[in-house]
């Protein structure tokens, strides 16, 4: 890696961790807020109740009242030409070609960044293409999950992924399931995906280990848990 290209990656890190840090900030300064909410709510009703009364009288449009609110809440949301202009030089580096700003903004939108990409890529998946990470993202795949299942010894495709992530599937749960005593041949991912769709957890498994004194089968695990259903 060029000390250039590092210079770019470190520089669109701190712009992306810095962004974030915005994020927590106002996320934080919305829940000191929240004391505040029922009395907003009120003033909005009153507010609506008045309009819909008057009708006509005012000549008020609820949109055009909206329209200033959805602007500022757009421009907030923006990213910066500095950091789009950071990650499409980053993406093409990775061989992604040349985006454009609208194409760039719409992946931003999409959950996928750089960085993002980036990690993917690291773990093994380097012709992940960005159509695949928008399917990742979408999944709730991330780069720990994608990395921690490939320390535990399964090698998953994109499609698998994407599959186990739907099906709720964990790298905390394929880890506690191992550390219990069950073997990589029991724990196949159809398995695990069978485990974790029906809602079977570690702890219902440590129960039933105390109960038996051994541990019970993936068939027994389902049958429980389907018996079992609340």
């Amino acid at each position: 890696m060029s000390t250039q290209f590092r210079k770019l990656k470190n520089d669109l890190d701190d712009i992306e961790n810095e962004s974030m840090g915005e994020l927590k900030e106002h996320q934080r300064q919305n829940r000191e807020s929240n004391s505040k909410l029922p009395n907003y709510i009120l003033l909005f009703a009153f507010i609506i109740t008045l309009v819909v009364y008057s009708g006509s009288k005012f000549n008020f449009s609820l949109l055009n009242f909206q329209k200033p609110f959805i602007e500022l809440a757009n421009s907030i949301n923006e990213p910066s030409e500095e950091l789009l202009n950071g990650m499409g030089t980053w993406l093409a580096d990775m061989g992604y070609g040349e985006l454009t700003h609208e194409e760039l903004k719409e992946l931003r939108k999409k959950g996928v960044t750089a960085t993002y990409t980036d990690n993917i890529r690291k773990i093994g998946y380097t012709d992940v293409t960005l159509e695949q990470m928008v399917e990742l993202e979408r999944a709730d795949v991330s780069s720990t999950y994608a990395r921690m299942m490939k320390e535990l010894g399964y090698t998953l495709s994109i499609e698998e992924l994407i599959e186990t992530r739907n099906n709720k599937l964990t790298a905390s749960f394929t880890s506690r399931m191992l550390d219990l005593g069950y073997t990589k041949e029991e724990l196949t991912i159809e398995n695990l995906m069978r485990l974790t769709s029906i809602g079977v957890t570690s702890t219902i498994v440590e129960r039933l280990l105390k109960e038996k004194g051994q541990r019970p089968t993936i068939d027994e695990l389902v049958r429980y848990r389907i018996s079992n259903q609340n």
